[in-house]
């Protein structure tokens, strides 16, 4: 349908009754020369309202037909033509990311989409990533993947598909698809439309990127994937040695993505100082573990060198906090065999009942006033008996997150109440024995017997301890396991088997594409030109009339006076 840009103008038209009624008639009588006036003597008088109209002049069609064209052209007339439209989907797994000659891999396909959707008057194209297939990309979504690329979801890509690519190639994959079970997965069904052609950019490495639902494919891909050597650090992971708390075991994981042997110099920095450096080679596509023993730290990084055409998995910093030993404000007052099992504890590391930079206090009466911290207290009410029951555990308690103890050894050595929102964790019999209250920050009571020789020949006690601490601070505290890693594959270059090396359309994709109806809904031929050259075409014809038109009168006025 017919859409005006600036649909006021048309108020122009309204002038054309006003031209013809301009044009009307001219004179009222016709002038006729004679001899003498007796001839005419006998005849009735008439009035000028009664006198024989002359027909409008023919000029006002001329003048009319250049107003109303003018009055379109101010309009911006615009005729609907057919529209093609395409949904690009972005493979952005990390090795999308490696540096190619003159980009990355995912600058280089939108480069190359960017000509071909020109090619084929493309004039409408959304983007789309493949680990995020439900949000469309918005202007700000990509210029974090790489400056200057088409952006436009509707209306004319003319200028955007013009645009320069950055010279700048993206820092990293979108925090969003750091996830491998994200990486290249294939679109929903929902989202492929009919009307729309779906191209895919891709470097080949994730078999995933191809695997469409229903059998479908895309009707053209894009794929760049020249850079073939990539090795990485796929993960590092710490954790404190076991004779040594004061030392930790760290074992750093390298894999060679590429299609060639490779040699790497590993390097270990433990807080920003050489820890560790060693030279490994690797065959096309193998990994290998390396492990090291290194004193201590709070932060480790490990990093190969040379670089390669991946740099985002040429290191990888791990922060070694969770391995840091919690400082706990222990009660003197305290059984001995309590203490000394905090003591002794890799994850514990005991500090004076006074101590302000602590992570818990143990309280068993003698903590004095509470403080802003986890506290674990200790109820002994002097029962004349010990009491025991049939261990119950919390039915919020996970089997692994029960203590391997054997509960029915456990005796109590105070009675505790449970108010309205507390939880009971463990129960002898009828008996609350550790109870968390409901209280910030965390407060366990605790009801069980530390105390008595029975307990201190329990070799069950440190392990209580530790399962106590643990469900006190909300971490494990024995076998603390710090790691980070890319991602299995995350170094993968090498496109799979079967890809193809080069931009490729597959035959029943093509089919499908050539199906695909053009949808005329929007703008796109301006028709203001047309009009205005055609309203400038009759400026001519009207100058030559009105020169004819001049000459005529010149000549009348000249036979008259004679």
């Amino acid at each position: 349908m017919l859409s005006f840009a600036a649909p006021l103008w048309l108020l122009g038209l309204l002038a054309l009754p006003a031209i013809r009624w301009l044009h009307r008639g001219g004179r009222h009588r016709r002038a006729l020369a004679v001899v003498h006036l007796g001839l005419w003597q006998g005849s009735a008088a008439h009035t000028a309202a009664a006198a024989e109209r002359r027909p409008p002049d023919p000029a006002w069609r001329r003048r009319a037909l250049f107003a109303a064209l003018a009055a379109l052209a101010l309009a911006a007339p615009q005729w609907p033509a057919a529209r093609h439209r395409a949904t690009l989907w972005i493979d952005a797994a990390p090795s999308m990311f490696v540096r190619e000659s003159g980009g990355t891999r995912l600058a280089l396909a939108l480069a190359q989409a960017r000509r071909e959707l020109a090619a084929d008057d493309i004039d409408d194209v959304e983007f789309r990533l493949l680990g995020d297939p439900w949000r469309a990309i918005d202007a700000d979504a990509i210029a974090s993947l790489s400056a200057s690329l088409p952006t436009s979801q509707s209306g004319s890509l003319s200028d955007s598909l013009s645009a320069p690519l950055s010279a700048q190639p993206p820092a990293s994959p979108p925090a969003a698809l750091r996830d491998p079970a994200r990486w290249s997965r294939p679109p929903p069904a929902a989202l492929l439309r009919p009307e729309r052609r779906q191209w895919l950019l891709t470097d080949g490495v994730h078999a995933t990127a191809r695997a469409w639902p229903d059998g479908s494919a895309p009707d053209r891909v894009i794929q760049v994937a020249n850079v073939l050597r990539n090795v990485g650090v796929d993960r590092l992971a710490a954790r404190r040695n076991a004779d040594d708390a004061r030392r930790m075991d760290v074992l750093v994981e390298l894999v060679n993505g590429g299609a060639t042997a490779e040699t790497r110099e590993l390097q270990l920095d433990a807080d920003g100082r050489q820890a560790a450096r060693v030279v490994r080679t690797l065959a096309a596509g193998a990994s290998t573990t390396l492990q090291f023993t290194l004193p201590a730290a709070a932060r480790l990084r490990a990093t190969l060198q040379p670089s390669d055409a991946l740099p985002e998995d040429d290191g990888l910093a791990l922060d070694l906090t969770p391995l840091a030993r919690r400082r706990v404000a222990v009660d003197p007052g305290c059984p001995s065999r309590l203490r000394a099992a905090v003591a002794i504890h890799p994850g514990l590391a005991e500090a004076a009942v006074d101590a302000i930079d602590v992570d818990a206090v143990l309280d068993c009466g003698g903590a004095g006033t509470a403080r802003e911290r986890p506290t674990l207290r200790m109820r002994d009410a002097g029962l004349p008996a010990l009491r025991s029951g049939a261990p119950q555990w919390s039915a919020a308690l996970a089997s692994s997150e029960r203590p391997a103890v054997d509960a029915t050894r456990l005796r109590l050595a105070g009675a505790l109440d449970v108010q309205p929102g507390d939880r009971v964790l463990l129960a002898l019999g009828e008996q609350p024995a550790v109870v968390r209250r409901a209280a910030s920050p965390v407060r366990l009571d605790c009801a069980l017997d530390f105390a008595s020789a029975a307990a201190a020949a329990s070799p069950d006690t440190p392990l209580l301890v530790d399962w106590l601490f643990e469900r006190l601070l909300g971490t494990r505290l024995l076998d603390a396991i710090a790691v980070v890693d890319h991602g299995a594959g995350a170094s993968r270059v090498v496109p799979t088997a079967g890809a193809a090396n080069a931009s490729s359309t597959a035959s029943a994709a093509a089919a499908r594409a050539a199906a695909v109806p053009a949808a005329p809904t929007a703008p796109a031929r301006d028709l203001a030109l047309p009009l205005l050259l055609a309203a400038l075409a009759i400026l001519p014809w009207e100058i030559a009339a009105l020169a004819l038109q001049w000459r005529r009168l010149r000549s009348t006025e000249a036979e008259a006076a004679a």
